[in-house]
């Protein structure tokens, strides 16, 4: 069943590929209309959303214990990133954020962002000394 339906994903985003191709062409044909592209750009994102989300959906129902771990995770980079927005903040000043036509929550995000790769990079160089250390001892 599982195989059934990624043949019709596949194809389906074969039959994408083709028509974004087929856009693409038409835009340097006659490239009076760019809208047309930022359109069919909304739509192929929705609809891949769309896709990922009924799989991993599928997934989780077909498979509850084994989704368990997915869902701590995801819950553990959510709570990381509201972590990381909570800890940053704006330390421009106004006369700076005008000047380089910014808002206090753009400064805040980016600041948030940066602190959430900060999070990730120690974690990573965690993980990896904890492996070592385990394989050492093993």
């Amino acid at each position: 069943m599982i195989d059934k339906q990624l043949k019709y994903v596949q194809w389906l985003l074969y039959a994408l590929m083709g028509i974004s191709a087929l856009f693409i062409v038409l835009f340097y044909l006659n490239s009076s209309n760019p809208d047309l592209i930022l359109y069919w750009m909304y739509t192929i994102a929705i609809l891949s959303l769309a896709i990922i989300l009924a799989i991993v959906i599928t997934g989780i129902v077909k498979n509850p214990k084994g989704s368990l771990k997915v869902v701590i995770i995801v819950g553990i980079g959510l709570l990381l990133g509201l972590i990381s927005y909570a800890m940053s903040k704006n330390t421009l000043a106004p006369d700076q954020l005008e000047k380089y036509s910014l808002t206090p929550n753009n400064v805040k995000m980016v600041g948030a962002g940066l602190l959430m790769t900060y999070f990730i990079i120690i974690g990573a160089i965690g993980v990896f000394i904890y492996t070592s250390v385990i394989k050492y001892f093993k």
